[in-house]
């Protein structure tokens, strides 16, 4: 599914300038090509996740469109107040997509679980949930969440990816 994403993220990156990824230290050999293709729309924030929400925040409310990427618990859990506040309250347009969902990373540890993110996500003024079930729906959820970023309501979206049995 991640894949899918990265492909559909090039695609649309292509159509419209706005779109800004922002990573958590991950996802480099599956975005390499949109490094390569628009190095100045890539944005490393690192292992400072609170910090990455805050930066996307602050690109929505001046008119980019964030796409942030990175491991669920550490997406969700660690910067649960600043999504809330800053994209939720705030209805701030961007997407989130976190991967590993339920037990995916389960070798890394109970750090690495998320399986009560959908609940918390659930609590978010604004949120829009995507949960896909396969690389073709990875894509359409993204493609529904991009139109919602850009319709009239502009709501912000989340994406949880899962590993594919």
């Amino acid at each position: 599914m991640r894949n899918s994403i990265a492909r559909k993220l090039l695609e649309i990156a292509s159509q419209d300038e706005k779109l800004i990824l922002l990573a958590g230290d991950i996802g480099f050999r599956i975005f390499d090509e949109f490094i390569e293709k628009f190095p100045d729309r890539f944005i490393n924030c690192g292992i400072a996740e609170q910090n990455m929400i805050g930066v996307a925040a602050g690109l929505a409310s001046e008119g980019m469109k964030p796409v942030v990427y990175t491991i669920i618990p550490f997406l969700i859990m660690r910067a649960y107040e600043q999504i809330r506040v800053d994209i939720g309250i705030n209805n701030q347009s961007l997407i989130l997509i976190g991967v590993g969902g339920g037990l995916a990373y389960d070798k890394l540890g109970s750090t690495h679980h998320a399986y009560e993110d959908i609940a918390l996500m659930r609590s978010i003024p604004n949120m829009n949930i995507y949960s896909p079930f396969s690389p073709i729906n990875a894509e359409d959820c993204l493609t529904k969440a991009w139109d919602k970023l850009n319709g009239k309501n502009q709501n912000p979206s989340y994406i949880r990816l899962c590993k594919l049995i």
